[in-house]
């Protein structure tokens, strides 16, 4: 193997490697949604009990209050999860964008990574496409997080829109698609034997 092919395959291995972190820190910052959404039905459950006035023997008021004390921190306790999740998501995607900047370097020099069957062109649209559906979801759950705390969606919204990571369900879906389209015009064209249905 060439020491061009070698950064080529280390590099795309980073990138699958960075996505795969993405996931990870996205699966963590799910379950700080959960602990959110679970925590506002609590306060609404406690809302709906009788207040009790605050008295020399009750300062902190009864149950309500205190209950409502406790929950309010457990979401905001969440909530700077959530935010410390994104960060390291925007952490990802920053990384994502400096391996596209390294296999952009690769092209100026691809006869070297082409004699062993890696394309740099290949390898800068992958991770292209991959830096592309990242910052998109950031963008995306970010703006998800700022609609609930500026409360114009709800908790059962919050989780339902973080539940998934639809920009980059798109991205992978395109890629599907392309690949299809590849391999039907490969197939028509009499390099493979395949029936696609």
């Amino acid at each position: 193997m060439s020491a061009a092919t070698a950064p080529l395959a280390h590099l795309l291995h980073r990138a699958d490697e960075l996505s795969r972190s993405f996931h990870s820190h996205h699966a963590g910052s799910l379950n700080n949604v959960q602990t959110i959404a679970s925590a506002c039905s609590q306060l609404q459950n406690l809302l709906a009990l009788p207040a009790t006035p605050v008295t020399r023997s009750r300062p902190e008021g009864g149950i309500r209050e205190r209950g409502m004390v406790k929950v309010q921190e457990t979401i905001e306790e969440a909530l700077a999860g959530v935010r410390d999740d994104l960060s390291k998501m925007e952490g990802d995607v920053e990384q994502l964008n400096s391996l596209l900047f390294e296999a952009d370097l690769f092209l100026s020099t691809p006869s070297l990574a082409l004699q062993h069957g890696l394309n740099p062109k290949e390898a800068l649209t992958h991770v292209s496409g991959l830096f592309a559906q990242y910052q998109a979801e950031l963008i995306r759950l970010r703006e998800v997080l700022a609609d609930f705390t500026a409360e114009d969606i709800g908790p059962e919204d919050l989780l339902a829109e973080w539940r998934t990571m639809k920009e980059v369900d798109k991205g992978q879906e395109a890629e599907l698609s392309d690949l299809v389209d590849v391999l039907g015009s490969w197939g028509s064209g009499g390099g493979l034997d395949v029936e696609m249905s």
